[in-house]
């Protein structure tokens, strides 16, 4: 198998999708050539300094700004989405000769833009491979549908529901959920882990996390539990936000209830088989972890606009309690770890909407793709 995988590196989601995907397929067939592009980078790495670093200063310091823009881009026929799109028709120039110079025999994009270029390529014939879209998050956005695209890889029925409503071929949406890499299904003792990290086994474990730049209130989650009357124990990962990472460490030396502080690691994965709930910004990527490690949630801190609808479907399907605004979420977070069958029911819930086998099911699809064509 010859496949190009079209990522941008705008939030951690889309290329870590890209990522576990080559890795599935290059651990069923060693031979295959899997070469993933990060598709703006490519290009112009001054133009993705400019766009990137422009993203990830919205997000931090206005977020409102980017909820606007993506209510804007909602409206296929608006200015905003005219103007992305044939941004993103003149780069798709330069995506074209990367496709001819690696010649491939199938196209995936696990980003809205990069899935523009390549529907482009198709609708005006550059190209004729078969091409799939794998969208990371838990509901649609019109800026990922685009004629020319073949397929469409989903991560839930509602998603599935709302593409088709949107005029996508059924029968072309996939609800096979969002890959994330082997390694993450690796199991861990609870126990080990636990006293590893100098807590105790037999409390409940609350996890504080809001994904690798470690945005969101969490410093304040973590001031306000950590003196709360919680019968519980809490771990905190910064990730990648030193500054994040100093204030909590201050936070802790008052801290009534027994408290790790963690930075950027490797070992989410080990660090949600250990724990009972929770608490994070709901991002794709997150979810599909949290999910895969049957942990339900609370979500705080949405980004305007698609993390607000992961929020949306999280609630509905009663995978996580909403903690933002609500003067009495220590209460309801107490309530949940001192109800078990509550508990057990939203475990149970995760396993219904998980998707742990979603890279092979998506490797089986190419397979089945790339022979029919």
């Amino acid at each position: 198998m010859k496949c190009m995988i079209f990522s941008v590196a705008a939030g951690g989601g889309h290329g870590h999708a890209a990522s576990a995907l080559k890795e599935y397929i290059l651990n069923k067939e060693p031979y295959s050539e899997i070469k993933i592009l990060d598709t703006i980078k490519e290009i112009s790495p001054v133009l993705d300094k400019v766009i990137i670093g422009s993203y990830l200063k919205t997000i931090q310091y206005t977020p409102s700004i980017f909820g606007k823009l993506y209510n804007f881009t909602e409206d296929e026929d608006g200015l905003t989405s005219y103007i992305s799109s044939k941004f993103n028709q003149l780069m798709s120039i330069e995506v074209h000769d990367k496709i001819k110079e690696f010649n491939p025999d199938f196209l995936i994009a696990t980003h809205p833009f990069a899935a523009d270029m390549i529907g482009y390529l198709k609708r005006k014939k550059y190209i004729s491979l078969p091409t799939i879209v794998i969208l990371t998050d838990y509901a649609s956005h019109s800026s990922w549908i685009h004629q020319g695209i073949d397929h469409y890889i989903v991560s839930n029925d509602d998603m599935k529901k709302e593409i088709a409503f949107k005029g996508v071929d059924i029968n072309s949406i996939h609800t096979l959920g969002i890959p994330i890499k082997p390694s993450f299904f690796d199991k861990f003792n609870r126990d080990t882990t636990l006293m590893k990290l100098k807590l105790s086994p037999k409390k409940k474990t609350i996890l504080i996390m809001g994904g690798s730049l470690g945005m969101g209130k969490i410093s304040e989650l973590f001031s306000e539990l950590s003196t709360s009357d919680l019968d519980a124990q809490l771990i905190v990962i910064a990730g990648k936000n030193k500054n994040l990472y100093d204030t909590l460490i201050e936070i802790s030396k008052t801290s009534i209830l027994p408290s790790v502080i963690i930075g950027y690691t490797n070992d989410v994965n080990k660090l949600m088989q250990a724990s009972d709930l929770l608490l994070t910004k709901p991002g794709g990527l997150t979810i599909t972890e949290s999910l895969a490690s049957e942990l339900p949630m609370g979500v705080f801190s949405p980004l305007p606009g698609q993390e607000i609808k992961n929020k949306e479907f999280l609630l509905r399907h009663n995978l996580a309690i909403d903690i933002d605004d609500d003067p009495n979420y220590i209460n309801n977070i107490n309530y949940i770890l001192l109800n078990n069958h509550l508990l057990n029911t939203m475990k149970e819930n995760t396993k219904k909407f998980a998707k742990p086998n979603s890279a092979h099911d998506i490797y089986t699809l190419i397979k089945k793709i790339i022979k029919a064509s």
